[in-house]
């Protein structure tokens, strides 16, 4: 923990947003080689074949995703849906099924050769907390899925069932294995992902091998993002006014207003400073992102506060953000002291940091799985392929802290699965085309997913998957 005690403005210059924002942008590369391999799997009998089953398939994948929905899933207590999913694996061929001791559940779908594993997966754990006895049923409206966790969660998993189905209806073969894995209490720090590394890394799968993890989330089309995670800085500002200050002047809160305020005017400006996904100008990328979580001033009821604080929740891909954000909010705080008047003082301090490098000799801007899910996104939809190194996903983290790199296909291709697709905007989002705000069964957390946003990805995601690991028929 650092902190600092000032009474007077700093002379700084430094931008919360500019530093660090050629960092921030995804990494576009030569993909050529690549993107050969990509064309002829896209030729060949079996890709073909798996094509033409998806597009057929949208009612049978609908109806599974909502029979996912249905089996209770809330983070830390998956089983309904783990056994689900088991029976699913089974259904469609893979060896060796199992739930393990953290309730992830696993499927090898054998390759015939030799070549590199591939381990696709997805979380399949709601993000909020409710009794899995709890009933939920399901519903299909205005073209979405509607249940609890539709979009964060299920329609990765849904995804990756999705892509199983269509390799086995094509009679896809490999060289090498590809494993089908769900893991569970993504929301809840990652405990599913660690517990399968431990068990499978570096015996089973290791990178300096050529294996990679590969994450479905809902988006496609584009490429993927190989970070870990973004660093997280949980620090607070406090504001202290001397005493007999509260007999005829303004108080801690008083001065701490006029921070925020400041604050909020700068995190504001930053969204026009990023860089845009891409290098395009359509809309920019946010560098920092900033929550003002707790606002107090001292616990005296019916009486003026002599100290105030406020903290905050940042994080960045970049470090050097945070560290020049930090800087900001004492400048601006010291700029508001001085206006007070002399014996306001303030005390910026972090409490705690999060963030994980990488690991030592893995570049995650420009290596072959990065590359081979590129030149899918782009074989598929003429996109420019893209690696980010600084996006990730939540069970990311926690992989790269076992020593085994994870990726995710991402995008913004809505591919509507009877041979026409569109590119959405810069950062793939569109508004919610839809009016539906009933409760499924009663419940309060009902989420939902757009169902054409699922194709992209298991398109991608099969190309992939079957050029990474060699092609055998």
């Amino acid at each position: 923990m650092f902190r600092f005690y000032v009474t007077s403005a700093s002379v700084l210059t430094a931008f919360v947003f500019a530093a660090g924002a050629l960092e921030a942008q995804p990494l576009h590369p030569d993909v050529s080689q690549e993107l050969q391999v990509a064309r002829q799997v896209m030729e060949s009998p079996g890709f073909q074949s798996a094509v033409e089953y998806l597009e057929g398939a949208q009612e049978e994948t609908v109806q599974e995703w909502l029979s996912l929905c249905n089996a209770y899933g809330p983070q830390g207590d998956e089983i309904y849906r783990s056994r689900l999913i088991r029976k699913l694996f089974r259904i469609y061929g893979l060896e060796m099924v199992r739930i393990d001791d953290a309730r992830n559940v696993i499927g090898v779908r054998r390759g015939v050769g030799d070549g590199p594993t591939v381990v696709l997966n997805s979380h399949m754990d709601d993000p909020q907390v409710y009794p899995k006895e709890q009933p939920i049923e399901a519903f299909v409206a205005d073209d979405r899925v509607w249940c609890p966790a539709a979009g964060d969660g299920l329609i990765g998993t849904i995804q990756l069932l999705t892509a199983l189905r269509a390799m086995n209806a094509g009679n896809i073969e490999t060289q090498g294995d590809v494993w089908f894995v769900t893991f569970t209490e993504e929301e809840v720090g990652s405990t599913g992902v660690q517990h399968f590394i431990r068990g499978n890394y570096p015996h089973n799968i290791d990178w300096r091998n050529g294996d990679i993890l590969a994450q479905f989330h809902g988006s496609g089309g584009d490429g993927t993002s190989t970070g870990s995670s973004p660093y997280i800085y949980f620090s607070q500002l406090r504001v202290f006014v001397p005493l007999d200050w509260q007999r005829w002047r303004m108080d801690a809160v008083d001065a701490l207003g006029p921070i925020i305020t400041g604050i909020n005017e700068e995190v504001r400006d930053s969204r026009t400073a990023g860089a845009a996904y891409g290098g395009g100008t359509e809309e920019p990328e946010e560098l920092l992102q900033l929550n003002m979580s707790m606002v107090r001033g001292d616990p005296f009821h019916n009486g003026t506060a002599d100290q105030a604080w406020i903290r905050f929740d940042m994080r960045s891909h970049d470090e050097q953000i945070l560290i020049d954000a930090g800087r900001n909010i004492e400048r601006i705080a010291a700029r508001v002291c001085e206006q007070m008047g002399e014996g306001c003082l303030y005390a910026y301090e972090v409490n705690m940091k999060l963030g994980v490098e990488g690991l030592e000799g893995f570049d995650k801007g420009n290596f072959a799985a990065a590359r081979m899910a590129a030149a899918a996104g782009q074989a598929l939809y003429g996109t420019q392929p893209m690696i980010d190194p600084t996006g990730g996903c939540g069970d990311c983290r926690r992989s790269y802290m076992g020593g085994m790199p994870m990726m995710s296909f991402r995008g913004r291709v809505l591919d509507h699965n009877d041979g026409n697709f569109e590119i959405l905007d810069s950062r793939g989002r569109r508004g919610l085309q839809s009016r539906v705000r009933r409760k499924s069964s009663g419940h309060d957390d009902t989420a939902s997913a757009e169902i054409v946003r699922i194709w992209a990805a298991i398109r991608q995601g099969v190309l992939f998957a079957t050029a990474y690991t060699g092609p055998a028929n």
